[in-house]
């Protein structure tokens, strides 16, 4: 059971908190990310070797005999994902999956958690950047280490227990996830050319977060289906469309292109000259019901 007195809701951190901020800070239009993908990957293999993880602590420590290695950890997992069209490998360890009936979170959707963040320095040393021991909503929209999107979702929250006393949560989800600085934050921001651990305690969720009130999930305007919501642009005015209210730019907002009033716009097809494509997605439609 974990108690406490505060949380600290947040829509925009800035640079207090290592999971937000800007992600093209500082980029260096010809640096070699691949290259550095590759030197990353390295780095990250030799440290798992020769580390493990200390449950009684929820901490990563240096192997000494009778440990297991993070390496051959059986609850240690990998996953490859395709971001700025170089592969990445980032790894996360499920220690407490978590109870909550909501389930995983997408990668759109807004997390309440702690953590405590090191960077991986040359030497395959951890270096400590901050702990958050305050539990902090994180609006995705915000967050510029792009691989934190795709890390939460391999965790679950925990139940809101709260009585007349403190805000409790029980069965959280907790563990870690190591972040090669391609999925962090390149060679820009606030720590350029670093990978990151992320040690967390996942207390909650916003299921199917909506961040701009259109009706539609954010994870569900994702228009080319590459589970990355945050390369849809439909109307190609440089606001995504789980950010933008009016996603075909017609003056119409998209909540009000629901002619069947059943509070999903995407379901209304009223073009039978573009019968597959919804109304909010059609500029030819401009009919607010």
């Amino acid at each position: 059971m974990i108690k406490f007195k505060h949380l600290f809701y947040v829509a925009v951190v800035g640079t207090l908190l290592y999971a937000c901020g800007s992600d093209s800070n500082s980029i260096i239009d010809n640096f070699d990310h691949e290259a550095q993908a590759v030197k990353d990957q390295d780095s990250i293999v030799k440290f798992l070797k020769a580390h493990y993880y200390k449950d009684a602590v929820d901490s990563i420590k240096p192997l000494i005999d009778g440990e297991t290695a993070l390496i051959d950890d059986v609850r240690l997992k990998s996953r490859v994902i395709n971001e700025y069209d170089i592969d990445y490998t980032y790894y996360y360890f499920v220690k407490e999956e978590g109870i909550s009936a909501k389930g995983n979170p997408s990668v759109v959707d807004s997390v309440l958690t702690t953590y405590r963040l090191s960077s991986l320095d040359s030497s395959n040393k951890l270096t400590k950047v901050q702990d958050l021991t305050r539990a902090t909503w994180f609006n995705a929209s915000q967050i510029a280490v792009r691989g934190w999107l795709h890390a939460f979702t391999h965790f679950v929250g925990g139940e809101n227990a709260t009585g007349n006393g403190p805000i409790t949560y029980n069965g959280t989800g907790k563990g870690f996830f190591l972040l090669p600085s391609g999925l962090s934050y390149r060679n820009g921001g606030n720590l350029p050319n670093k990978s990151l651990l992320y040690i967390i305690d996942l207390y909650d969720i916003v299921e199917d977060t909506d961040h701009d009130q259109d009706g539609i999930p954010s994870i569900y305007e994702d228009i080319d289906g590459d589970g990355k919501p945050w390369n849809d642009d439909t109307d190609e005015d440089r606001v995504l469309n789980f950010l933008d209210s009016d996603d075909d730019d017609d003056g119409v907002l998209t909540k009000d292109e629901d002619k069947n009033g059943d509070g999903d716009p995407r379901n209304d097809f009223n073009d039978p000259n573009k019968p597959n494509v919804p109304d909010y997605l059609n500029r030819d439609i401009r009919v607010k019901y």
